[in-house]
Order: C-alpha cells, then sequence, then structure tokens
C-alpha cells in the first residue's frame, strides 16, 4: 500500500479464505450425514439450519484479517520524543533532525510548551528565555524536518506551567496573569505554592485546573495558535490529566458539583463520616456514589479540553492528528489520574494515544500495549511509547520492544527520549541495523484527513521510486 494508509493489516487472501472453509464444511458434512442416518425429517432440518449457521462463522473466522508483520515495519510510525532543551539552538535541531533521518526514523515529537513558555512565535504564550532572538525553533524544526521527509508533531504539556517553589514569572506567563486558574489540592492549598517537598513526586510543577472555563480556553488555543500558524503534522497533548484525586478542590470546581448534587467535594475529601447529619441516605454508600460523581466530573473537565481541541483542529485543518500520550494502564489512568483515554477513543476525540509504556519487563509491556490495542476501535489509534531511557545500557531490551509492539498491532513505536540516546551512537547503531534498518514511510494516522501537512511529499515520493 501506498503512504498515508491508516490500515495496517492486508487480509488473508479470498481464495485461502474460501477454500479453508470449503474444506471445514465438507469435514462438517461427513461427520453430519453419520449422526443423520435414521434421524426424522425435522431432525435433519434443525441440523441443516445449524450447519449453515456453523458454515458462516467459519467464513467470517477464516477471512479475519491476518498480521503481516514485514508490510507493519515497512509502513509504522517510527517516533522520538523531544525534549524542549534539544530545540533551544539551530545547531541542536539540525543535530536532532540528522540523527533521526539518517537512523530511519520518520517522526518528531517535539515539546515546543513543557511549562508555559513558547518555542515558536506566539501572541499568548511567552518566550522561552533560553532561546535566542529571531529564531524561532518550531518553525525551523519543520523547514528541515519536512525536508528530509520526517513528520512533525508539536507536543504540547496542557496543564503544566511553571516551575515548582517559584512564584515570579515573566508578565505574560499564565500564571502572572491569572494566579487564581492554578489548581488546588484537598486541603485548599494551591499548587502555584508548592515546593519540591509538598509535591511528594505526584506534580512536576504547578497546574492548571481544567474545572475553569478560562483554562479551558487558554490550553485550547494554545493548539489552535500553533495549528493555524505552522506546517505540523500533528499536535501531541502531554499532562492532559490530573496528578492524583486528591487535586481538583478548586472554588470553581466545588462550585460548580455543589449546584449538581448538593454536596461539596472538600466535605466528601473528609471520608464519609462527614456525611453524617445529611439525611437518611447518609452513610458509606451515600459516599461511594457522591465520590464516583466527584471522580467522574473531574474526568470530564478533562475530556471536554480534548474534545474541543479535536474539534476545531478538525474544523481548520482536517488532516492534522491530534495524539495524547497517555497513562498505560486504562483503568488506573481514568481512577488514579481521571485521564479517561479509552473514552477517548471510543467516542472519536483523539486520532491515535501513545500509551507511555517505559517499562523493561517484557511481560508487563506486552500486557498494556495489548490492552490498548484490543480498546482501540480499529487500527492505526495506538503506538506504543517505549521507555529507552530505561534500557540505556542495552540497546537490545528497546529493540525486544519494538518488535513486541509490531506482533501486538500497535501502528508502530515512540521512543522516550530522544534526548537520553542523543550522544550513544551504539544506540543508534542498534537500532539502524536492527528493527529500522530499512526506511519506513510515516503513516497519515489524522483520520479527518488525507495527510497532516503540505510537506514535502516528494521526499517520500522519491525514495518510494526507488525502492
Amino acid at each position: 500500500m501506498g503512504k498515508g494508509t491508516t490500515t495496517g493489516w492486508r487480509p488473508v487472501p479470498l481464495f485461502e479464505a474460501c477454500w479453508h472453509a470449503l474444506e471445514s464444511f465438507l469435514t462438517f458434512v461427513r461427520r453430519l450425514s453419520a449422526k443423520l442416518t435414521g434421524a426424522g425429517p425435522e431432525h435433519r432440518r434443525a441440523c441443516v439450519a445449524v450447519a449453515i449457521f456453523i458454515v458462516g462463522v467459519a467464513v467470517c473466522v477464516s477471512m479475519r484479517p491476518g498480521v503481516d508483520v514485514t508490510w507493519v515495519a515497512g509502513h509504522e510510525m517510527r517516533g522520538l520524543w523531544v525534549v524542549r532543551t534539544s530545540m533551544a539552538t539551530r545547531e541542536s535541531v539540525e543535530k536532532m533532525v540528522d540523527l533521526a533521518s539518517r537512523n530511519n526514523f520518520n517522526a518528531l515529537f517535539v515539546q515546543v510548551n513543557g511549562r508555559g513558555e513558547a518555542y515558536y512565535t506566539s501572541s499568548m504564550v511567552p518566550r522561552m528565555p533560553d532561546v535566542e532572538e529571531g529564531f524561532d525553533p518550531l518553525a525551523f524544526c519543520i523547514e528541515r524536518a519536512h525536508a528530509a521527509g520526517l513528520q512533525v508533531h508539536a507536543w504540547i504539556n496542557a496543564f503544566t506551567v511553571g516551575r515548582l517553589g517559584c512564584r515570579e514569572y515573566q508578565p505574560e506567563h499564565v500564571l502572572s496573569r491569572h494566579p487564581e486558574w492554578a489548581l488546588v489540592d484537598e486541603a485548599g492549598v494551591s499548587t502555584l505554592g508548592y515546593t519540591t517537598e509538598m509535591a511528594q513526586g505526584e506534580l512536576v510543577s504547578p497546574m492548571l485546573d481544567p474545572a475553569i472555563e478560562g483554562v479551558k480556553a487558554y490550553v485550547h488555543d494554545v493548539f489552535m495558535e500553533i495549528v493555524r500558524n505552522y506546517d505540523v503534522d500533528g499536535v501531541h497533548f502531554d499532562y492532559i490529566r490530573y496528578p492524583s484525586p486528591r487535586f481538583g478542590y478548586g472554588d470553581v470546581a466545588r462550585a460548580a458539583f455543589h449546584g449538581l448534587t448538593g454536596y461539596d467535594p472538600l466535605d466528601l475529601a473528609k471520608g464519609p463520616k462527614a456525611l453524617e447529619g445529611k439525611g437518611e441516605e447518609a452513610g458509606e454508600a451515600l459516599y461511594r456514589e457522591l465520590m464516583a460523581k466527584w471522580n467522574a466530573f473531574r474526568r470530564d473537565q478533562v475530556t471536554e479540553v480534548v474534545r474541543r481541541v479535536y474539534q476545531d483542529v478538525k474544523r481548520v485543518k482536517p488532516g492534522v492528528a491530534v495524539s495524547c500520550a497517555v497513562f498505560p494502564d486504562a483503568a488506573d489512568a481514568a481512577e488514579h489520574r481521571l485521564q479517561d483515554w479509552k473514552a477517548w477513543l471510543s467516542r472519536g476525540i483523539v486520532d491515535f494515544v501513545v500509551p507511555m509504556v517505559y517499562t523493561s519487563d517484557g511481560d508487563l509491556f506486552a500486557r498494556h500495549v495489548r490492552e490498548a490495542v484490543e480498546a482501540a476501535p480499529g487500527y492505526g489509534r495506538v503506538l506504543a511509547g517505549v521507555g529507552a531511557y530505561n534500557m540505556l545500557e542495552d540497546p537490545a531490551g528497546c529493540i525486544e520492544k519494538i518488535a513486541m509492539a509490531r506482533r501486538l498491532r500497535a501502528a508502530g513505536v515512540v521512543l522516550f527520549s530522544y534526548d537520553a540516546i542523543s550522544d550513544r551512537p551504539e544506540y543508534w547503531k542498534a537500532l539502524a541495523k536492527g528493527p529500522f534498518r530499512d526506511r519506513a514511510s510515516a503513516p497519515a494516522l489524522a483520520r479527518g484527513g488525507a495527510g497532516g501537512s503540505r510537506r514535502g511529499e516528494a521526499a517520500w515520493a522519491g525514495e518510494e521510486a526507488g525502492q
């Protein structure tokens, strides 16, 4: 198949499928005939009806898609997450594009907004101070990457802004303009004032509260500014979640939930005893019911951000892919991060997800990727996030995960991260001589159009003509 296809599974040839079905049918008929000798007419008619049903099922099973791993390897997404520090200079971008292209990667997920500061030209997000004046990292990256036949997906942290322990930011920074948008914990403490010690590993920075309408609009506008102004192949959500269920207790969220249920979430945070005196229904059962509603309310706030961005990206540029980096265990993500990415897939408000399966454990990796692929409504909706940084001393571990992802029908892989392996030539060599020994055209996984951008189709067309 040509470039831009959204399917990676070639059906078993029709003749072969029919032949298998015919063999199965004849075998069944011979056995059935032996059983029907001497049977009455009604019994025979019933058995024939059953036989027809079974044959129909056999044909369907025989014609199910067959896995062609070799074909998939030539049409998969081979991505690299590129942390924003590698976007700061022309030299670092050129090095990154060169390494990716020479070693047969075909997509870059470049972080252009990690903490509310831009590695691109923006009218609403302040410029990252370490970027030299007059240099637009995203525009330069797109120019170089597209010339090399690489896709570029703008990686944007949705809710993480600022730095732990810091209260002073550039005047244009979102926390300077709207400190009241910061996420609040169950004790009523704003994450704007969190230190590293207070974060306890749950936070990497202050975060925005998606229950606030202004936050939803801000995140939406950050994404849409890039989509409108840059020739990106995709936009990629990160930190599109809550840090844990103990966050989200700001005034706006509490008022909204109280309006829906008559209960204040801060009371629920105190446990079932807080409901005593609320009426006869109060108790453990009511507490569980209300907590389920409170968690669902917060999940809905995150989902609404994704929905709005997806809807407007498809309206403005249908061929731009919208994707999300997500926690690999869907149930854990929904319960403990309030990130319901399975619902995003089923509702069709994201083109694909990348479960961050960073483990070096092969069995755990396979389980998470398999579950994600099975949860997706079709091929091309799941890429496997591989934690190369967890397997730096032995590229074989990373190579094993790539092979697993192919067998498990993922549409490709994204390695975390370029920065971890950028100065490890033996790692690049192992990948280029192993799973990525041949070039692969990146699939267009945007379901709203034939391709993500106006990128140099000639780059791939020329290579394909020579294959």
